[in-house]
Order: structure tokens, then sequence, then C-alpha cells
């Protein structure tokens, strides 16, 4: 393994972190758990033409047993964690994220389809955010939503994405999306979703029209229909605050954000004016 590093600008001094740049082979050693519950261990492998799993089994003998499976056929995978993960996530995380970029590039693509690709493009997309590069950020999504289309409205990539698109200027893209977010009935991907619909809306100017849109199709929405969504909630709350206030409503928006700072003040939003 070579190891790469990378210099990371922190406040007030300079910091530097390695980061150790994950060189997996073609095939990954795992184990593979099909949906009749047969599990096979060996070295992993996918064939992007044909869209099989290959598990290569060697016997005592040094006999090579290949078994290809479909996707549809996986149940669960395990495959251990790339070098150089958690220290590229922890950066991004830390808002570090440019010197992470090559490791969770190389990361993504060396294990794709092969547990580890999605978790790492999710950092990669945000880092790439980070960097303010939302052109970037679209282009590593869409690599592995290509595999999963899945990936694009739902799961932890999927609103970072979507930021992604927004700041891009891919509206039709975006819409379709969050129409795809709302339709698969999981709640959190909803709640987000109807936050960048309130984003999107209001990207085409604060008019009085769009302000009242935004609400009555997005913030409002999540506030009124989805308090079991917490994550969500500091955002919306904060949003409809700002959209109350531009439209005059003043004590309504002071209603909105008193409930932001008490019941979610150690949320970024809570913090903001």
């Amino acid at each position: 393994m070579k190891k790469t590093m990378r210099r990371v600008a922190a406040i007030g001094c300079a910091a530097v972190v390695t980061l150790a740049v994950s060189r997996a082979p073609a095939d990954v050693p795992g184990s593979v758990m099909t949906m009749d519950e047969k599990v096979f261990t060996g070295t992993i492998g996918w064939k992007s033409a044909a869209r099989k799993f290959v598990v290569t089994i060697t016997t005592s003998s040094r006999q090579q047993i290949e078994t290809e499976l479909a996707p549809e056929q996986v149940k669960k995978m395990l495959i251990a964690k790339p070098r150089g993960f958690d220290e590229a996530a922890q950066a991004v995380q830390a808002g570090k994220g440019e010197g992470a970029i090559p490791i969770l590039d190389k990361i993504a693509q060396d294990y794709a389809m092969l547990q580890w690709d999605e978790p790492a493009t999710r950092w990669l997309v945000e880092a790439y955010m980070q960097k303010g590069e939302p052109a970037n950020a679209v282009k590593a999504a869409e690599r592995i939503i290509a595999l999963r289309p899945e990936t694009g409205y739902k799961g932890d990539m999927a609103v970072t994405y979507w930021q992604a698109l927004l700041k891009s200027d891919r509206a039709a893209k975006l819409e379709g999306l969050l129409d795809d977010a709302v339709k698969s009935g999981q709640r959190e991907a909803s709640a987000y979703a109807l936050i960048l619909r309130g984003d999107l809306i209001l990207k085409r100017g604060d008019s009085k029209e769009n302000l009242e849109a935004a609400l009555r199709d997005g913030y409002l929405r999540v506030i009124t229909l989805f308090r079991a969504v917490r994550a969500a909630q500091p955002e919306a709350l904060y949003k409809t605050a700002k959209c109350l206030e531009k439209l005059g409503q003043t004590a309504r928006a002071g209603e909105q954000m008193d409930l932001l700072r008490k019941d979610f003040a150690a949320s970024e939003w809570a913090r903001k004016p």
C-alpha cells in the first residue's frame, strides 16, 4: 500500500493529515449472503458488462470455483473496510474535505458495487461541495447512480447530490428526483425532498408568489407532516421563519425561530441569525 500525504488547512494553523490511498485489487476478500441464506466466502469481483458478482472460492487442493450472482440474488455483503476510509470521512466531517478527495475517489472506483463505493461516494460528493465544485459532485454521484439508480433519491448521499444539482442549475433533473423521493415512502427522504423543493422554488427569486409556494409546497409540509423526522426540523423551521420574515409576517417568523432555538438549540440552524 502506498500512502499519500495531503496538506489540509486548519483553523489558525496548518495541519498535515496522512490518508492511506486504497489500492484494492480487481477482486477483494469477503463474504456474500444470498437471498436464500447461502453464504459464499472468497474473493469477490464485479463484472460490469454482465452486471454480475463473481465469488471465487479456493479449495484446500487449490482448485478455484467461481460462482456468479446477480445483484437481486444478494441479500448482504461483508467486505473489510478499505484502508484510509475512516481518515478521509473524518476529514470531510471536519470541513477539510479537499485533501480527502483523491482517497475517496479511488475507493469509490476500486470498490464499485462492492459495499464501500456508496459510503465513499457519499463523502466524496460532500468534499466536492466543500471545495465549491458542485459539477464534480454531480459527476461523482452519477457514477454510482448509474449502477444503483435508487441512490439518487434515497440514502445518505441523496440530499448532498440534490444540493449539488441545485447549485449546478439542473432544475429538471432535481425535480424528478424529488418526486421519486416522495413517492418512495421513506419519511426521511420525503422530508428532505420537501426542503429541497422549497429551495428550488426560491432559486427562481423571492417574490411573494415564490415565498408562499416554498412554504406551502416545501418547508411547512416538513413541519406539519414530518415532525417525526427530527433531523429535518431545524432546517425547515429556519427556512420557514425566513420566508415569513420576507413576507412581512414577523410575529409568525419569531414564533418559528423561538421553537427552533428551544427544541433544537444544538443545531447549526439555531445559531444562524
